[in-house]
């Protein structure tokens, strides 16, 4: 769609559209498209020219207002607009000003209706007063008939969905949905990086060595570099004298201003590969990786293996802990070949540092002050130095019937080898938080909040997410949504891509 609006000396002229008069005598012309690079519905261009240099904001007007100032100056500028409302008719002030005066105008850019896959956004809680800043980004992906179509969104505090990327082209699931230090969307595929702008403007697309499938996770380091969790073709672990083909247990180091992988980890190499207690899928996916977190303090890596634990390991590859049971922990390597890990599964003690007894240790039991995450997903170092983590719970204590999924917050003593539960939220809401997979967690620093999505909630026939906000000294929740999932072109059973998941959720401002 494009429209221009012109303004002239003589302040009158009649577009099929508009009616527009003035009394300032300044010119200026205002070209809209919406949906410039045809994946973003609910954004827009602005194509500007006016007769002096100006600069521009603009306010999509509505229930919630989104504003954004833009501090060019220019004659000839392109203005973007995010958070449109959709299947809407939005009225959007553009606000110029120049050296003598100031312009306000108002635009109106008609929107179509969301997909009618999109879930149906139910807020449960909201006190805005005592939330994190920003709205609600969902790294959401929908059944495709065994397959996935991604399409992250971000809705506002009243459940209205005001920006989507449509990822379906890229014929498979791309994740996970973030925004990095420099505003850049980055999302991966298995093999692609993705990097766009808000608009859906194709910013880069790097093809990775087809020897690697990323997956699951995607850390920025501090130096802009990628840290990525991937598989890799032609890797084996020997179970009970057999070679089996593994995934998921192999890191990179992405150069990304330099699009080149400089380095990678093979964690087969520090644990032990034949510890079998919790993958009950195929034997290879003896970790299922599936979060990395970086501790700047001593360059380490922490790793989320869902089938076996919580794992740091040096920036050399070196195992620092295991915070995981301490059951069947054998020797370490591809073949079993290497040293005991026992020696690094970490104690776990009360707040008094006393040691908890053999079938807490083990997992076989959990106390009410401590409880290992099963499943776990999405580590997090908050600035206290401690560990956050998403417990989906799934086959605690190494059954498969107390169910609950929370946030919970460890504290490790490195010295001296021990761990320490202080902090969770989500066990006292049992089966109605419970996601068997995917899920998230953040601490929200300005706050003092933590941000927990459970992704995949079944409740009777009914498929769900949940994003909660939950006060961190109180453990009021101070927000929740619930996202019912639609699962339009699955079949609606387990099955992978064959009903939508959440895979995690973002506090994040909607602004270019």
């Amino acid at each position: 769609m494009s429209i221009k609006i012109y303004f002239h000396l003589l302040c009158f002229l009649f577009l099929s559209l508009f009616v527009l008069s003035c009394s300032s005598g300044f010119q200026y012309s205002i070209d809209t498209t919406l949906n410039p690079y045809d994946i973003s519905p609910l954004t827009a261009n602005l194509k500007i020219e006016a007769e002096k240099p100006v600069t521009a904001k603009v306010t999509v007007l509505g229930s919630i207002p989104l504003e954004q100032a833009f501090e060019k100056t220019s004659a000839k500028m392109d203005i973007p607009v995010v958070g449109l409302y959709p299947n809407a008719i939005n009225k959007v002030v553009v606000t110029l000003d120049y050296e003598g005066g100031q312009i306000k105008d108002t635009v109106q850019i008609t929107t179509k209706a969301l997909p009618s896959y999109f879930p149906k956004i139910e807020i449960n809680k909201v006190d805005r007063s005592r939330m994190e800043l920003g709205m609600h980004g969902c790294d959401i992906h929908f059944a495709n008939k065994g397959s996935f179509n991604s399409g992250p969104f971000i809705f506002d505090d009243q459940g209205k969905v005001r920006w989507y990327l449509d990822l379906s082209a890229a014929g498979e699931m791309v994740s996970p949905f973030q925004r990095l230090r420099d505003g850049t969307l980055l999302m991966v595929s298995r093999n692609v990086i993705y990097e766009f702008d808000m608009l859906g403007k194709a910013l880069k697309k790097t093809n990775i060595n087809p020897n690697y499938g990323m997956h699951h996770d995607v850390v920025e380091l501090p130096d802009g570099n990628l840290l990525i969790c991937v598989g890799k073709k032609n890797n084996f672990i020997t179970l009970n004298n057999k070679f089996e083909v593994s995934d998921s247990d192999f890191i990179i180091l992405f150069d990304r201003k330099n699009s080149k992988i400089v380095r990678e980890w093979d964690v087969a190499q520090v644990l032990d590969v034949s510890r079998k207690d919790l993958n009950f899928f195929r034997p290879g996916d003896w970790l299922h990786m599936n979060g990395l977190a970086f501790d700047e303090k001593d360059n380490s890596i922490i790793v989320s293996g869902k089938n076996q634990g919580l794992i740091k390991i040096s920036w050399n590859n070196k195992l620092q802990w295991i915070l995981a049971p301490n059951k069947n922990w054998g020797k370490a390597g591809r073949n079993g070949e290497g040293f005991e890990t026992a020696p690094f599964v970490l104690t776990a003690v009360d707040s008094m540092g006393r040691p908890y007894a053999k079938p807490i240790q083990e997992g076989l039991q959990s106390s009410d002050s401590f409880d290992f995450s099963w499943g776990t997903h999405a580590p997090f170092l908050m600035p206290n130095g401690n560990l956050l983590a998403f417990d989906n719970g799934t086959y605690r204590n190494f059954e498969n019937k107390d169910q609950f999924s929370r946030a919970v917050e460890y504290h490790i003593d490195e010295e001296d080898n021990t761990v320490t539960q202080v902090w969770q939220y989500g066990k006292e809401r049992g089966q109605e938080f419970f996601s068997t997979i995917v899920s998230d967690v953040d601490y929200l620093a300005s706050s003092n909040n933590v941000l927990a999505t459970s992704g995949y909630i079944k409740n009777g026939t009914n498929l769900l997410g949940k994003i909660v906000e939950v006060d961190y000294e109180t453990g009021e929740e101070v927000f929740e949504a619930t996202l019912y999932f639609k699962s339009s072109n699955g079949n609606k059973t387990s099955s992978w891509g064959q009903t939508d998941i959440l895979y995690r959720s973002e506090r994040m401002p909607l602004r270019y």
